[in-house]
Parts: C-alpha cells; sequence; structure tokens
C-alpha cells in the first residue's frame, strides 16, 4: 500500500462520516490534507477511540442549591416564629401568671447644712471690779470676747474696760480689760539643798504700791556652800537679790526693781567689825531711780537684804569703787554710811504711814498722809536729807 492510500484509509479512520451522509466518491487530495498542518498521530501507536460518557442526572445536579436554599428559608421561619413568642409573652403572662412584686428600698440622703448665724446687737455689762474669770463667764454669755492686759491671771481684778459698759457692739466682738493681779505672795515651797549646797534667804515686795516699802517676803534660794562665813552668805545674798525674783515669784505677786539686767552688778563685798562696804559697778543702775520714789524703793531692798544679817551694824556703798560716786547718783555729796538704827527708824516711819493710809486711804499715785519720803540719812555726820514729797 502506498504511502497516498495509507494517509487516506487513516483519514477515513479519525474522520468517519456522519450517519446519514451520502458516500464519497473521491478520495481527498493526500497533498491536500497534509497541507492542513494538523497535528500528526503517531504513526506507531494505534489510534484512541473516545467512548462518549454518559450525562449525570438532572436531579444531582440541581440538589446543592435547594439545600441551601431550603436551610435559609427554615432559618428565617424559625427567626419569625422567636420574635413572635417574644412580643407576645408579657401579654400571654399577664393573662396567667401573677407575678410577685418587686420593692426596692431606697437609702435616705441626710444633708445637714451648717446654721446660718445672724449677728445681733448686744449691750457690754459693766465688768468693772470683777475677778477676771466671772467677767469672762458673763462676756461669754453675751456672745463676746475678751482680752486681758497685762495679766490673765483669773483671780485678777477688773479696774477698766473698752468699750465702755452699755455700748452696743455686734456679737463677737472683743471686749478689752485692764486687771490688776492681786498678789498672794506665796512663793513656790523651796527644793531641799543638794550636796555642796546651803539655803539662803533673801527679800523683796510683796505687791507693793511703789508708795510705802514694806519689810518684804522672804525667799528661798539655793547657793554653793562657802565654810559658813557670814560674808559669804551676804554675799550671795546680794546677789541673787541683783538677779531678781522668778518667772513663779513674779506670777504671785513679789516684785523687784532688779532684774536679768543688774545680776552681774556686785564687784566686792567686805565686812570688818560689823562695817559692811559694798561695791557695785554701772549695771546697778535701774531705771526708776529717776524718781523719789523709785530712789526709795531701790535703798529699801538693799537695806531690808544688808540688815537681814545679824553681824551687819552699818554699810557704806560704792560704784566703782568710790562712795562719793554713789552719792551722786542720788543728788548728795560725800559718802554715807547708813547704820542698823537708822534702818530700824525707816521701818517704823513706814509702819506708821501704812496705819495712816488705812485708816484714812489716799487717792492713787498720792503720797501718804504726813508727806514723807526719806530718801537717805548721813549719819556718820549726824545730817539727815529732806524729806521729799511724792506726788
Amino acid at each position: 500500500m502506498s504511502d497516498t492510500d495509507r494517509i487516506y484509509r487513516l483519514f477515513a479512520e479519525a474522520n468517519p462520516a456522519p450517519p446519514g451522509s451520502p458516500p464519497v466518491s473521491e478520495r481527498p487530495d493526500a497533498d491536500a490534507i497534509l497541507g492542513e498542518q494538523r497535528k500528526p498521530v503517531m504513526l506507531t501507536q494505534e489510534p484512541r477511540t473516545f467512548e462518549p460518557q454518559p450525562e449525570p442526572p438532572r436531579s444531582w445536579r440541581w440538589r446543592g442549591p435547594i439545600i441551601a436554599v431550603t436551610t435559609f428559608v427554615a432559618v428565617a421561619l424559625l427567626g419569625i416564629a422567636a420574635l413572635l413568642v417574644v412580643n407576645n409573652e408579657p401579654s400571654d403572662m399577664a393573662d396567667d401568671t401573677t407575678l410577685p412584686p418587686v420593692t426596692t428600698t431606697v437609702p435616705p440622703v441626710t444633708t445637714t447644712l451648717p446654721p446660718v448665724v445672724v449677728p445681733g446687737v448686744v449691750s457690754v455689762p459693766d465688768l468693772s471690779g470683777m475677778t477676771l474669770a466671772d467677767a469672762r463667764a458673763l462676756l461669754s454669755e453675751n456672745g463676746l470676747d475678751v482680752v486681758a492686759l497685762p495679766s490673765e491671771v483669773d483671780s485678777a481684778i477688773v479696774v477698766a474696760q473698752e468699750p465702755a459698759a452699755g455700748i452696743e457692739v455686734d456679737e463677737g466682738s472683743v471686749v478689752t480689760v485692764d486687771v490688776q493681779v492681786v498678789p498672794t505672795c506665796n512663793p513656790p515651797d523651796p527644793l531641799a539643798p543638794g550636796i555642796g549646797e546651803v539655803t539662803i534667804t533673801i527679800f523683796f515686795e510683796c505687791g507693793n504700791d511703789g508708795v510705802v516699802p514694806t519689810p518684804g517676803i522672804g525667799v528661798a534660794r539655793l547657793v554653793p556652800e562657802q565654810g559658813g562665813e557670814a560674808i559669804d552668805r551676804i554675799e550671795w545674798t546680794l546677789r541673787s537679790m541683783l538677779a531678781g525674783p522668778t518667772d513663779d515669784e513674779r506670777a504671785v505677786g513679789i516684785v523687784s526693781g532688779f532684774d536679768a539686767t543688774t545680776a552681774e552688778a556686785l564687784d566686792s563685798v567686805t565686812l570688818t567689825d560689823g562695817r559692811l562696804v559694798v561695791d557695785f559697778n554701772d549695771t546697778i543702775i535701774v531705771n526708776n531711780m529717776g524718781t523719789a520714789t523709785g530712789m526709795v524703793q531701790f535703798n529699801a531692798e538693799l537695806h531690808r537684804n544688808v540688815f537681814h544679817h545679824p553681824e551687819v551694824d552699818s554699810v557704806e556703798f560704792h560704784l566703782n569703787g568710790d562712795c562719793a560716786a554713789w552719792s551722786a547718783l542720788f543728788e548728795s555729796d560725800g559718802c554715807r554710811t547708813i547704820t542698823r538704827a537708822d534702818w530700824d527708824q525707816d521701818l517704823a516711819e513706814w509702819e506708821d504711814a501704812r496705819n495712816q493710809e488705812i485708816a484714812s486711804p489716799a487717792p492713787a499715785c498720792a503720797h501718804p498722809p504726813g508727806g514723807w519720803a526719806q530718801a537717805f540719812r548721813h549719819t556718820s555726820k549726824g545730817v539727815e536729807m529732806s524729806s521729799r514729797e511724792v506726788s
């Protein structure tokens, strides 16, 4: 068989004529077939036979979409049914079921507002002669406050007030009162002396009015022991006196012209056959020495503490080692010696003056009847200083 016939046969087998078609009388041109550039079939293999596959049933083709649509519709129906049940539930329960009442307790809210205080107007009461404690209580009852000068001691006596009695003021106002402390002159109990200490007594005024001196009130001091000699006791008495009363002593009415500023005023003390010589420096000068009353009180403090010691018969004071300089402080010349007899005479005159004042009280700040204020006597020369009227 020629190549042409083989090609024709293969072509006829690969391209069978459709059924019912007329037979082909002419053979196709082999060259024309080869010119179509079809992919040749391997001549070494047998031609494949393709059998048509059966078409799947139509019911399997639509099963997936049907299931999806059915599921969607079912879910939608269930949602609608649930919504209807929820909407109808209250009315059904209201018809068939009675729910217990729900009780809610709300705690009460309490708000406390501060009281509104409108200050009123009150009349200032008369406080004259009252103790500070009583005056404070009375003012408090009337809605007033108090400030006391110069002391806040409850037992002090009111001697003046501002505003005056009867003046109308607002509640809460302050009334200022001037008070005078009533001296009790009860000094604190002295401490027991320790090892190497002794107790001495010094003398200050007890609530004195500044006009007539008194014998004074004794207070105790603990000082170093110096062998028991009289001169040592006298020196420590003067040094303690120059330091003035303690704060506790002043609080009960014990007064003095001396304080911490004069504590170092003593330079020396000598005692020879009963004659005492005391030498001071410039710090002995105190403010109240510029008046006659001040000089009397100043010298009274010195004399009562010197003549308290029985070993002293007379005393002479010096300033920086010079007795004339001491006299010059009191506008006097020469040296002055004060004896125990002079001191006893001063005490007697002061006692008489106080008795006269009790019988016929003098106005405040006036000199007691008799018109005396003896400052010093120059007994060593037999000369007395003139009395000075204190006004």
